[in-house]
């Protein structure tokens, strides 16, 4: 779902993040949730040292 996405033309920011939001929904797991939180952190246009904050 998300490969089809970043092999191809970047996705409008608002697809990508209801994308996003529903695959962190889906995970049990924290690590994978802490990264799909941190690229939708990078669509949202923030900087990296305010996402380390949040993911860390």
């Amino acid at each position: 779902m998300i490969n089809q996405h970043l092999q191809g033309a970047i996705p409008s920011v608002s697809f990508a993040n209801a994308e996003l939001q529903e695959f962190i929904d889906a995970r049990p797991d924290a690590r994978e949730v802490r990264k799909a939180l941190a690229v939708k952190l990078i669509y949202q246009g923030y900087k990296y040292e305010e996402i380390v904050r949040f993911v860390a």
